[in-house]
């Protein structure tokens, strides 16, 4: 069967996803897999990019919040799992965001009162009326962006990947002017160390209420697939689908249909560092690729049809 890949490529200054197609090209029908990165601006160009635009005051050395809070490897693993995927005839379209969570998060509902114990849509250091309306700007045409690929994808009966990772442990700062002198004191050894370490990989599949929303069996393919393999897997550990977000809105539109996978970074870099640019290493991607592929094509089936309801 033919593969097609679509080469991302950032067509302006002002876009705010880069999207790639994976398998065969129509007319074999739409997409059977959508894997979302919504925090997929970890590059520091990518944050350049958009700090370039504004022209209001933000914290001294905002990079290195940029640096922590991103989610360093995500892009490179959905690309792994997709091209994984392609190889068995399934259609896979990527879409990895341009905006960077540290200016305006598009996993964020920014209408309204920010939601306790979440950091807000847009961050309080961001204080220039034009500095917001063009990062609101932006959001909403990621949003826009996002629901159509999830109507294109899960309208057609397939199946969405929510993908983020996060830090090996659950740093907790103020997020406002001093945001980055809290991170480096929380990063020095002896404090790091008393901060919980997280799962090496998450599955977000439910809702505070205890209602599920992802795929039961794919959940629980991938519980036993992670575990096999010796990695630490758990399931809604971190955090659990919150109105506040955007996944939970896909999650609810679609019910049966997203997954949202949290991975340990430090699974991925090579290795991470906190601050600064991590290198992703190809290997360890691969590690972690090889289960997400094989579970989500088991759950797809050979032929792209559901195999589960």
């Amino acid at each position: 069967m033919r593969s097609e890949e679509s080469s991302p490529a950032r067509l302006d200054p002002d876009a705010v996803a880069e999207v790639a197609r994976f398998g065969p090209p129509p007319p074999a029908g739409p997409p059977r897999l959508l894997v979302e990165v919504p925090h997929g601006a970890t590059r520091r160009a990518d944050f350049e990019a958009v700090r370039r635009r504004l022209v209001g005051a933000l914290p001294p050395g905002l990079e290195a919040y940029f640096h922590v809070n991103t989610d360093e490897g995500a892009p490179e693993l959905a690309l792994d799992v997709a091209r994984r995927l392609a190889a068995r005839g399934v259609a896979t379209v990527v879409l990895r965001s341009l905006v960077p969570r540290t200016l305006i998060d598009v996993n964020r509902v920014v209408e309204g009162e920010v939601a306790a114990g979440m950091s807000a849509g847009l961050p309080p250091y961001v204080r220039d009326e034009d500095d917001r309306r063009f990062l609101l700007a932006l959001h909403a045409r990621y949003q826009e962006e996002a629901r159509r690929h999830y109507d294109e994808v899960c309208g057609a009966g397939g199946i969405a990947l929510a993908l983020h990772t996060y830090a090996p442990r659950a740093v907790e700062v103020e997020v406002g002017d001093e945001v980055v002198a809290q991170l480096r004191r929380a990063y020095r050894s002896a404090r790091y160390a008393t901060w919980e370490l997280r799962p090496e990989i998450d599955l977000i599949t439910g809702t505070g209420d205890g209602a599920t929303l992802a795929p039961p069996a794919l959940s629980s393919l991938l519980r036993r697939s992670f575990s096999s393999n010796g990695t630490q897997v758990a399931e809604n550990r971190s955090y659990s689908l919150h109105p506040a977000t955007t996944g939970f809105e896909h999650s609810s539109r679609w019910p049966g249909q997203v997954l949202c996978v949290e991975v340990r970074r430090d699974l991925l870099g090579a290795p991470w560092r906190p601050f600064v640019e991590s290198r992703i290493g190809p290997r360890k991607v691969a590690r972690v690729a090889r289960v997400l592929a094989a579970c989500l094509g088991a759950e797809l089936g050979a032929d792209g049809g559901r195999l589960t309801r």
